[in-house]
């Protein structure tokens, strides 16, 4: 059964989505549901590291990971939750960007909680 448990979407059918979806062990999901708007204001925040592009952004940066295959499976939620983690006292663009984003980080800090996995779908 999904269970939307943000919806950042509505108002802006027909535009970009991107759904963060954390599967459970029964099988069920929690789905964030994000205007790709929003999820760009919060992933433009990220800092390359000295060698570069790191964990989530380097896949949002290089239009690689849920752009060729949606959904498409996180691989490091930890290190993901410290990048977006790390914005967290940014200016964004939009006033909900900062609501978007600790509803993220709650989603990820669960699912390493209970050794779940989470996706990331363009819908």
């Amino acid at each position: 059964m999904d269970n939307i448990i943000g919806d950042f979407y509505t108002g802006y059918e027909g535009e970009g989505e991107i759904q963060f979806i954390h599967v459970l062990n029964n099988g069920n999901q929690n789905i964030i549901r994000i205007w790709d708007g929003y999820f760009d204001d919060i992933m433009e925040k990220i800092e390359p590291e000295s060698s570069g592009w790191t964990g989530l952004a380097y896949y949002y940066n290089l239009a690689e990971g849920w752009y060729d295959e949606s959904p498409w499976k996180i691989p490091n939620l930890l290190e993901t939750l410290q990048q977006i983690r790390e914005t967290k006292d940014a200016k964004f663009r939009f006033q909900c960007s900062e609501k978007i984003l600790d509803e993220i980080c709650n989603l990820l800090n669960n699912a390493i909680d209970t050794d779940n996995c989470v996706y990331i779908a363009r819908e």
